[in-house]
Formats: structure tokens, sequence, C-alpha cells
């Protein structure tokens, strides 16, 4: 039988006031709140909550799963699932979950997806307690890297995530090695920074407003300047996405650093922005996620 802690302090005040503080409290919490004893859950259940939203159950479930190293939660199926391989090696055509619809970013963006995001957060927070899970983790948050040829161009491209202060990072870089820079309108494949910041060449905008336009602004930029290796910075104003352009004698180096959200719910504002149609970032903003992904 439980019995509750008499040194507690919330136990120690009134039903009322632990009410109160229900109401304050977002559903998923509530949820969570009551079954953690059966005073609690006694109090609780005496007060009326709505049934939990499509987020809020998926929010429920993340924080019931926090020390489960060996669960993931879907957001196509709205349950949880056992990790196997396929999700470590971040390819959930062989997810454990038949009906997983992959949530990730464009291809050209190495297919970031929120399992990795979400399975890199909680590995990290509760720390290396298992050669398995440290394992588990050096999988997730491996570089990457690659290269292929056009003519007698070499286009190079990686990938470095990290966490920092509970969120998930990456800085990706493309490195362009031309054989004639006057040709790079022309030669050069397209480029995705996000899913609002793209070109389908350097030379080359789509007409979409100026917001999406801050990449071409960029290049525009590196490009007309007669110094060489001068780095132009923007930010996507849509989402969580800082980048810069340089140009040198014999090419082109993009940047991009991204912020992937805390330890939530496919649902949270952070991810969401890597999807959105609405600007949602303020100019006050701009450079942040860049400066702290190069905090020590």
């Amino acid at each position: 039988m439980e019995q509750p802690n008499s040194q507690c302090r919330i136990l120690q005040m009134t039903p009322d006031v632990i009410l109160l503080i229900a109401d304050n409290l977002p559903d998923h919490a509530n949820v969570l709140l009551s079954q953690t004893c059966r005073d609690l859950r006694y109090i609780l259940n005496k007060h009326t909550f709505p049934a939990l939203a499509v987020r809020e159950r998926m929010r429920f479930l993340v924080h019931l799963n926090r020390q489960d190293p060996n669960v993931w939660v879907c957001s196509t199926c709205k349950k949880t699932h056992r990790i196997t391989d396929a999700e470590l090696r971040e390819d959930l055509r062989a997810s454990s979950c038949p009906n997983y619809k992959v949530s990730q970013l464009p291809r050209s963006l190495f297919s970031v997806n929120y399992v990795q995001v979400q399975l890199a957060l909680k590995y990290t927070r509760m720390g290396m307690s298992s050669s398995e899970i440290s394992t588990h983790l050096e999988r997730l948050m491996r570089r990457q890297n690659g290269f292929h040829m056009i003519r007698n161009n070499k286009f190079i491209w990686s990938s470095r995530p990290r966490i920092v202060d509970g969120r998930f990072f990456v800085k990706y870089r493309w490195t362009y090695i031309l054989h004639n820079i006057s040709s790079a309108s022309s030669e050069m494949p397209k480029l995705i920074l996000c899913h609002h910041q793209r070109l389908n060449r350097p030379a080359e905008g789509i007409v979409w407003g100026e917001e999406k336009k801050q990449l071409l602004r960029a290049m525009q930029g590196a490009f007309l300047n007669d110094e060489t290796g001068v780095e132009y910075c923007r930010s996507c104003p849509f989402c969580q996405t800082d980048f810069a352009v340089r140009v040198y004698p014999a090419g082109m180096v993009v940047d991009a650093w991204k912020d992937f959200g805390p330890e939530d719910a496919p649902g949270n504002s952070t991810w969401v922005s890597h999807f959105s149609t609405k600007a949602q970032r303020s100019p006050s903003d701009f450079g942040k996620v860049r400066r702290l992904f190069e905090e020590v």
C-alpha cells in the first residue's frame, strides 16, 4: 500500500491550494502528477480535466517515458515503440512502427528526423549510465559528410550535431570547389538551407517575397564584393536557422546553424517552425542559434 510522504511539501498543502496549482499546469502535467501517489490521485481526480489533445497526449507520453532508454514516441500513431536498430541508424523505412511517416527535413539537409532528436536528447540527459546508451548516443550524434563531382567541380557537404542546454543543434557546411568561379550560376547544384531558404542556382531566386530571399541576398552580397572571404550573415525569419556565405577565388562556403528544439513532443514550436509558413522570428533573435552552437 502506498504511504504518503509526510516530508513532501506538496502533500502538506490543503487540497484547495493543490488544485490552484493544477489549474496553472498543462493538462499532460496534471495527468502525470496524479500518478505520483494515492493522495494526489484522489485530490486531482476530483478536478475535471479535459481529454488530452493530440499535442498534450504526445507530451504526456514523452514525459512518462523519460527514464526508459528503450522507448521512443511515435508522431504518426501517437504511441510508444521499442527502439530497434532502424531508429539508431536513422533508416526509418524499417522502423518498429509500420505506419511511421517520416517527419524530417529535405534530404539535402541530411534527413534529420524527430526520432533522432528525441533519442539523442534523452540519452544525453540520462548520462552515460551504460555502454549500450553510450553506443546509441554516439551513433545518433555522429558526423556526416560526403561529396560529388559535376564536370570539374567538387561539392563537399558535412553536418555536425551538438546538444547545448538540452537542445539539439546541427551545423551544416557546403563547400563548392569550382573550376571557374564565373560559371557558378550554371554549374552549382541547387541549395536548400531550410524549408524556406532555397535556390535552384546561386544566381537565381524564386519570387517568394523578401522574407524568403535571405539566402539570395547573402549570396548576392558575397559574389559582388571585390574582397574575397567576407562573411555575409543572415537568418531565416521563419525557423531557427542562421547562415553565412563566403566566396573565394576558387569557390564558395555556406554554413548553416539550426536549432531543432528541446526534448519535447514533435508538436513543439521550434520543431514545427522548420515546416511553418508563418514568419516567427524577430530581428533581435537573428544570430542566436549560431551563438548558442558556438558556446564553449
